[in-house]
């Protein structure tokens, strides 16, 4: 039951075309895919299930995907949704600050299927990764808010990464390096509380 709820991804884009599109491609990998064509939809699924991965187009009507976003985030039982957007412009860096933590990645459209399944791979890899750390550091007594903040940290990290390759695909690029200042700063706080509660992986 839990791995089939692991493989679980919820579509939500208003262009049916890719939405018929991604179900094919995902299923063919073996993912269990939902669809839902708008912000409602979503939450109306979300109010009965709890997939594994969420892809969230931004530019919907009449609700766009960022207040979809804050909606699925203001749901609890949602912290261990993985949500990927789906954006056919590239974020602002406003977006970019105001979401990171609560996204796990953008994909740009048009997509490169490699891509695509990279980026899912990835984000369940990584929820499995931090489950196994939340598990090692409550046997060691750690307490729930550095993990709830360890964990926030990794999706901000996550996501900030996945931004600056979106953002700067070439080597060399001013705003591109101050983004991996930032990023860089974000994982040294990840480092120091994986130091304080014991979290193993720190040289991985």
């Amino acid at each position: 039951m839990e791995g089939a709820m692991d493989r679980t991804i919820l579509v939500v884009d208003d262009n049916r075309r890719l939405v018929d599109l991604l179900r094919t491609i995902l299923e063919m990998e073996g993912y269990i895919v939902h669809a839902a064509y708008s912000g409602d939809e979503c939450l109306a699924y979300l109010d009965r299930e709890r997939p594994g991965l969420i892809l969230l187009d931004i530019v919907m009507s009449p609700m766009d995907g960022w207040t979809v976003l804050e909606r699925i985030r203001e749901r609890p039982g949602t912290g261990k949704t993985r949500v990927i957007m789906l954006t056919a412009r590239h974020p602002t860096r406003k977006e970019a600050e105001k979401y990171a933590a609560l996204i796990d990645g953008y994909i740009l459209k048009p997509f490169d299927v490699r891509n695509l399944l990279e980026s899912i791979r990835r984000a369940f890899a990584e929820q499995e990764r931090l489950e196994g750390v939340i598990r090692s550091a409550h046997e060691k007594g750690t307490k729930r808010s550095f993990l709830a903040e360890y964990c926030r940290l990794s999706r901000i990290v996550n996501a900030q990464e996945a931004l600056r390759a979106l953002l700067s695909p070439g080597p060399g690029q001013g705003e591109g390096e101050e983004e991996s200042d930032e990023a860089r700063k974000l994982a040294t706080m990840k480092q120091i509380i994986q130091q304080v509660v014991g979290i193993p992986g720190l040289d991985e």
